[in-house]
């Protein structure tokens, strides 16, 4: 098991160096100077300009500025702001750290259960009234963008109902409705999912034969059936958790969250690259991470997994 937790250690190096690579080069070479745009009303005070780029280090040539970012982010410094001049990143960012990662676990952890057990329900089902309404409803959670769906929950539950806050982020209530809104596509994908493997399970011949035998049928779908589901359902979850990180960038602008998705929208349209191209890493950095804690689940699910790898 260790061998094999190393071997998939080693494969999210790639992944990382590549995304250093794009972010650097996405955040150089798009049109703007940020040191114009912190001058504002000084754009003709030459020596502050030429102050301010030496301090940010762009009067280096490109291949030194990146050589220079990978050495400072391997320490775990991202250097300094440019919307904020002279405030580290780290400082810019801290608050909003944990926000948006804590979002999409969060989301995560509501999706699977709820898109799991709606897939096999509608699995176990098949071609009944039931089917067809957890269908209907699951083409409905995928089709609804996440802003409409964030109007229509915040004129219910928010205002007519008053039972979840507006926007903001000063207690575990302001959550519930970023959650949900984040979950609900999620959920509905896992669900059309695990319907479609549980389908195929469910006629295999070992489940066949566990019937035969007089196998109570909640032994054989949660023992038999789901054991074999999970492995494929995993993979998506890792999928899924990237797209809820990307997905806290509209949640969080709707909201109000000061989270690292609303920080990355300020940056961007600030030119603020070193605020930016932190929190890119930062989502890339979440996703590795749980892909990584995926392969490990795999092992743990399935043991053939880890002898297919190290053969």
């Amino acid at each position: 098991m260790g061998a094999y937790i190393l071997r998939r250690l080693l494969g999210l190096l790639p992944v990382l160096v590549a995304a250093v690579l794009l972010t650097f080069a996405a955040n150089r070479f798009v049109p703007g100077d940020p040191i114009t745009i912190m001058l504002g009303d000084q754009g003709g005070n030459v020596q502050l300009e030429q102050k301010l780029r030496a301090e940010y280090g762009l009067d280096r040539p490109v291949t030194v500025q990146f050589v220079d970012y990978v050495s400072k982010l391997a320490r775990g410094d991202f250097g300094l702001s440019f919307r904020y001049p002279g405030v580290p990143v780290t400082q810019v960012i801290k608050d909003a750290l944990w926000i948006s990662p804590l979002l999409a676990a969060a989301a995560l952890a509501l999706a699977v259960p709820i898109g799991i057990s709606l897939g096999i329900v509608a699995a176990l089902r098949r071609n009944t009234l039931a089917d067809t309404g957890i269908i209907l409803v699951l083409v409905a959670g995928l089709s609804v963008p996440n802003f409409a769906l964030a109007a229509f929950f915040v004129w219910g539950f928010a205002l007519k109902l008053g039972w979840v806050p507006v926007a903001g982020w000063t207690s575990a209530r302001h959550a519930i409705l970023p959650v949900v809104l984040l979950a609900i596509p999620a959920a509905a994908y896992l669900a059309r999912l695990a319907r479609t493997f549980m389908l195929e399970v469910l006629q295999q011949d070992y489940v066949r034969t566990a019937r035969a035998k007089g196998l109570p049928e909640r032994i054989v779908v949660w023992r038999h059936g789901l054991r074999n589901v999970l492995v494929p359902i995993l993979t998506v979850c890792g999928v899924i958790f990237g797209g809820l990180i990307t997905g806290t960038i509209v949640i969080e602008s709707i909201f109000n969250i000061p989270g690292l998705g609303r920080i990355a929208i300020q940056s961007i349209f600030a030119r603020d690259y070193p605020v930016t191209m932190a929190i890119v890493m930062l989502f890339t950095m979440f996703y590795a991470v749980i892909n990584f804690a995926v392969d490990v689940l795999y092992g743990l699910v399935d043991p053939r997994i880890r002898v297919e790898s190290a053969r």
